[in-house]
């Protein structure tokens, strides 16, 4: 079994299989869109650069899902971001491996750019949530629509960041203190750092250094 509290710089499908089976209580994840995602804001320098491995591979979400499946407990919950662009992907996998019981709205309250003349403007994110067993709610029951400002593009440390205060929501609905929250694709520590905030352990993988650091720095400065 891996080291608790603790992020890996390593790509997630090859340092899970130093998971044990059935040792995680919780999985709140954020993988790759399969977009190939890079912001297309107008703008004379970009603030970043494309996600590592988020390129259209059916491959990564398969294996990463089955392995989710395998290092959870009996009795506890996934939750799952993704966009409408691959959910039909998503869901497919999703469901080979647990119950899904709500595809749950983000309602950012703030748009994205995406095609100005030719599409609406995106305002929200899927997060798939499900059950390997039947856990149960510990807190009170609230809409599969949420409503939770985006983080502002000045303050943001990944492209894609979400929210640590839209986590939280998720940790302290499915997970007690000290339970072990789990996390592949950690890009900027959100999970990790809510966690860490929530007195619970983690574990977290995160492909790219840059990230990786950043990371650890909010998790380091973290009370």
């Amino acid at each position: 079994m891996l080291e608790l509290n603790k992020i890996y710089n390593e790509d997630c499908l090859a340092g899970m299989k130093r998971i044990d089976d059935k040792s995680i209580d919780l999985i709140v994840t954020d993988p790759p869109y399969l977009i190939n995602y890079k912001s297309n804001r107008r703008v004379k320098q970009e603030k970043f650069d494309h996600i590592k491995n988020d390129k259209n591979s059916d491959n990564l979400i398969v294996s990463y899902l089955k392995e989710c499946s395998r290092i959870m407990k009996d009795d506890t919950a996934i939750y799952c971001f993704c966009s409408w662009h691959h959910i039909d992907l998503f869901k497919t996998e999703f469901e080979k491996h647990f119950k899904l019981k709500n595809i749950i709205v983000w309602n950012k309250n703030n748009h994205g750019s995406g095609d100005l003349k030719g599409s609406y403007a995106p305002k929200h994110e899927f997060i798939l949530y499900g059950h390997k067993g039947r856990p149960l709610l510990k807190n009170k029951r609230i809409s599969d629509v949420i409503d939770f400002p985006k983080i502002s593009s000045s303050k943001l440390f990944h492209p894609n960041e979400k929210p640590v205060g839209l986590i939280d929501l998720f940790i302290k609905a499915n997970s007690l203190e000290n339970d072990i929250v789990f996390d592949g694709f950690s890009g900027a520590g959100s999970v990790l750092l809510s966690a860490k905030q929530l007195n619970r352990s983690f574990i977290g993988f995160e492909l790219d250094e840059n990230y990786f650091n950043i990371a650890n720095k909010r998790i380091g400065e973290a009370k």
